[in-house]
């Protein structure tokens, strides 16, 4: 019978008191793989999320023709309406931006807020949600840079 080495290794290095020292390759191997999975979903997971809640919403613009401020109760009514995420005005308060999820409200709902109020308002836009949102970050940033 031919000695095999390998068969009594461990129980020598036990008796001799030889200890392995220092981590396994896979184990380092192990842990930069999830340092990486975990780095890049710190980044893609957040824009992931934001784009789909906000997926579904459009922006209408609409522009008030009498130089009249905008009537509380109006935008309190258009606010009511299921599906109208958000109404803000403008600085000079002639102009409403209406978020709404297009899943839940049609454009005609919204107008037809604005027939009851006799209102006479103009769409000016309407546009993906991001896309405006988009818009007025570059616009803001032309306003800081000059």
């Amino acid at each position: 019978m031919v000695y095999d080495p390998e068969k009594y290794r461990e129980k020598r290095e036990k008796v001799l008191g030889i200890r392995k020292r220092g981590v396994g390759f896979g184990t380092i191997a192990m842990v930069v793989s999830l340092l990486i999975i975990a780095g890049l979903s710190v980044v893609t997971i957040p824009q992931a999320i934001s784009y789909m809640a906000t997926r579904n919403l459009d922006d209408a613009i609409f522009k008030l023709e009498s130089e009249t401020k905008w009537p509380a109760e109006a935008i309190a009514g258009i606010t009511a309406i299921k599906g109208v995420k958000n109404t803000v005005k403008d600085e000079h308060t002639t102009r409403l931006v209406v978020t709404y999820d297009r899943r839940l409200v049609n454009l005609s709902k919204i107008t037809a807020k604005f027939d009851q109020h006799n209102l006479n308002v103009t769409l000016l836009n309407q546009v993906n949600h991001r896309q405006h949102q988009n818009t007025m970050k570059k616009e803001e940033e032309e306003l800081e840079a000059s």
